[in-house]
């Protein structure tokens, strides 16, 4: 034991504590301040290193050499004479300890606390990417749609990479022509780079510049100019893709390497009239649907063998599919060609991303949901930063399962791949809406109408909020002068139905009046639910309950012209909600509860701004009540619970909600 005592008596294993007390500080501290300062991590490497080394070093230091108050002395091979003071004071209050205990604390919380107090970028992902609208430098304007298609089709490139997350067309549109820094963009975007670059076209040859900038420190990663001819524009679109690969330390797959240089056509004439029509299909307004069909036909006349624009063509005709689903004729034309081209661009390109996506999308639409599930699954797979994918996966669980769990779940991986994509927004402020929780949606929604002023979906979900938390006033006051823009959707009744619940719920019986016989006048009146379901409900606020059951179960019985049987379903249910409610104010409380076991089995449905479906959890507190009224306190109770639980998370001041827990209380 004679080299411990040495070891002690020479002080070894105080100046090792003393080190890896302030060795743990230091890596606190550059784990903290170095990306900030944006040091290369390599710098982080070589401290580590430096302080390891440091370890013998200071080891042998202490055992050669002694600190005295006349300075560092060599320490004798033997015990001094002299007689050693032996400090007498507790541990925990000597000196030297309470400066171990002091630093090792200091170390804690710098690693605890350090990174929250100072900003860093620790939740950006190194490879991630943000590609900016190309700058169009061509003396002819009109070529705008060129370099918007040549950004588009880098990022399309750039996201066959599975490791590298790529920011989706919509989010990086609005930032054409920005005057943002790249450090701002990357901010807002979460991104840690950005590709920005221009195109020129000038007769039959092309100029393409690009550079990758580091958003997290300004420090260019690569730049390239290419001057080619237009045909050659392709294998610039694969070069730039491997180039940015190799900037940002990717290795790419041999797959991926296939993926990447895999061209679709080799016409740049069928290029062009393709993405003239991708361009136009974006506006998603009735003439630029047939102007994008036009421009996707002439691309297939030029090359019958490209896939993409026949899943173009698929996917503008579920758009025409869906928002014009009341003339019947023509309805059934567009769902026919949908799927007849959605299946030929799979054929033709079983391995695009974009053909798969618009068979998934034929196929959710039409309520196949497996066949969806398993299309979107190959676009994810085949382009990982697919957000449209990724939010119809959402649909999916959505509308199938009624899992909303993992409907936002995936609602939220589209939004990290496209902050502005709004059926994902949407449907995440509805979710939370059927759930009770009207607060948090009201939240999600009034920002949402920000960033898309012209999209109505949300202004149905802010309607509906406002009207079930009794904000009648308000929700008629900003429901009020919307009708332009459902009209220009052809949405007309839509907007008619919400106005006449906030009409109804107000008591302007006049206004309400002139708005059944404006609704009378409509040419689809007959064919759809809102004049019959609004005059239904004035019949209930009249205390005619009798005309109430009689008149919903005559509507539900009756042809309605709907999008598809999903919102068919829902619409039941909420004639079975309004049937129960009825026969619970005649007392007739087991004709109630037979209505409640009518709904379908799952909360499995969007009713895509038909009508708020908030009605199936309340079936629940429906049979709570009729269940009382049968003096069934067991089963009261029960449904009560039942009730309370699928709207845990409701706002308390709902009052279905304070109501049921009054029950609760009085049935103990």
């Amino acid at each position: 034991m004679k080299i411990i005592e040495e070891l002690k008596r020479r002080k070894v294993f105080r100046v090792m504590a003393s080190y890896a007390v302030v060795v743990f500080v230091i890596m606190q501290l550059v784990e903290i301040l170095f990306p900030i300062f944006n040091f290369p991590q390599w710098t982080q490497q070589f401290i580590v290193i430096l302080l390891l080394l440091g370890f013998p070093v200071a080891a042998i230091f202490s055992w050669v050499f002694d600190k005295t108050p006349d300075g560092f002395i060599k320490t004798t091979k033997t015990k001094s004479s002299k007689p050693t003071i032996k400090n007498n004071q507790p541990f925990y209050f000597q000196k030297r300890n309470i400066v171990l205990v002091v630093g090792v604390l200091s170390g804690i919380i710098l690693g605890r606390f350090g990174q929250n107090i100072l900003p860093n970028n620790e939740s950006i992902n190194n490879k991630s990417i943000a590609v900016l609208p190309f700058e169009n430098l061509s003396k002819d304007g009109e070529d705008e749609y060129f370099a918007d298609g040549m950004t588009e089709d880098i990022l399309t490139e750039l996201s066959k990479i599975k490791d590298l997350l790529v920011i989706s067309r919509t989010t990086i549109m609005k930032y054409k022509g920005t005057k943002k820094t790249i450090k701002e963009i990357g901010k807002e975007l979460g991104v840690a780079n950005i590709l920005e670059g221009s195109i020129r076209l000038s007769g039959n040859r092309v100029r393409i510049t690009g550079q990758l900038i580091n958003a997290l420190n300004d420090q260019h990663l690569w730049a390239e100019k290419y001057d080619r001819d237009i045909e050659d524009i392709f294998s610039v679109q694969d070069e730039v893709a491997n180039a940015i690969a190799n900037a940002l330390r990717i290795e790419l797959s041999d797959e991926e390497a296939r993926m990447i240089s895999t061209t679709q056509t080799e016409s740049i004439e069928a290029y062009d009239y393709y993405i003239k029509g991708r361009t136009s299909s974006y506006f998603y307004e009735v003439q630029k649907n047939i102007e994008a069909i036009e421009f996707y036909k002439k691309a297939i006349e030029i090359d019958p063998q490209y896939s993409l624009p026949y899943a173009g063509i698929s996917r503008v005709r579920m758009s025409q599919f869906t928002f014009q689903f009341m003339d019947q004729e023509f309805s059934s034309f567009a769902l026919k060609e949908a799927e007849a081209f959605a299946k030929k661009a799979v054929m033709l390109g079983p391995n695009e991303a974009e053909t798969n996506f618009a068979l998934g999308f034929f196929y959710n639409a039409t309520q196949q949901f497996d066949l969806a599930f398993t299309s979107f699954n190959k676009a994810i797979m085949l382009n990982p930063s697919h957000a449209h994918a990724h939010d119809e996966i959402g649909d999916v669980y959505l509308y199938s399962y009624g899992d909303f769990n993992n409907a936002i779940s995936w609602y939220n991986k589209a939004l990290q791949r496209d902050r502005e994509l709004v059926p994902a927004k949407w449907f995440k402020a509805e979710i939370l809406l059927r759930s009770g929780q009207i607060k948090k949606s009201l939240e999600q929604v009034e920002d949402a109408i920000i960033d898309h002023p012209n999209v109505t979906q949300f202004y149905g979900v802010k309607h509906s909020a406002l009207m079930m938390s009794g904000r009648y006033k308000e929700a008629y006051d900003f429901i009020l002068d919307k009708n332009n823009l459902y009209e220009k959707e052809g949405r007309s009744l839509i907007y008619y139905q919400m106005l006449g619940l906030s009409l109804l719920e107000l008591g302007k019986t006049k206004e309400f009046t002139d708005l059944i016989l404006k609704i009378s006048k409509h040419k689809y009146s007959e064919l759809t639910h809102q004049k019959k379901y609004l005059t239904l409900l004035s019949l209930f606020k009249a205390q005619k309950y009798k005309d109430v059951v009689d008149g919903f179960e005559a509507l539900n019985n009756s042809t309605i012209l709907t999008n598809n049987s999903g919102t068919r379903r829902v619409l039941s249910d909420v004639f079975y909600y309004w049937r129960a409610r009825a026969f619970l104010e005649m007392g007739e409380y087991q004709n109630a509860l037979n209505e409640t076991f009518r709904f379908r089995p799952v909360n499995n449905q969007a009713s895509v701004g038909y009508i708020l479906d908030h009605y199936w959890p309340k079936k629940d507190y429906i049979k709570g009540l009729a269940y009382e009224g049968l003096e069934d306190e067991i089963n009261a109770r029960r449904s009560y619970q039942d009730f309370l639980s699928v709207w845990s998370n409701a706002d308390n001041s709902l009052p279905e909600v304070v109501d049921a827990k009054q029950k609760l209380e009085n049935l103990r």
